[in-house]
């Protein structure tokens, strides 16, 4: 795949306790919420063996404005508030740009 200006986006969310899988169906359901066509190209959601309840994200985005755009809707904000409460820390992450991205990417 061509990456060009490809944004990437890299987070870390620790949940309180139990709560893990609660955090994960709403992170689903936001990826949902910002549509099919929203620039959004393929994203993981991630759990660690030895940390039950911090999930790790990884987006890729066909550029930042589509990210922009798509979080700021108000579909997505409506889940990401929803999201907060479920946290035992605020989140952490960072932004780039992909410099390669190979794969298929499938529903699991």
């Amino acid at each position: 795949m061509s990456t060009g200006n490809l944004f990437s986006v890299y987070g870390r969310m620790t949940a309180l306790p139990g709560r893990r899988d609660e955090l994960i169906a709403l992170l689903l359901q936001g990826f949902r919420a910002g549509g099919e066509d929203s620039g959004l190209i393929a994203y993981s959601i991630n759990t660690a063996f030895d940390e039950p309840d911090t999930v790790w994200l990884t987006q890729l985005w066909t550029d930042k404005e589509a990210h922009d755009a798509v979080t700021r809707s108000e579909p997505v904000a409506a889940v990401t508030r929803r999201v907060m409460p479920l946290l035992a820390q605020q989140p952490q992450g960072s932004y780039g740009h992909a410099v390669h991205a190979h794969g298929r990417v499938t529903e699991c």
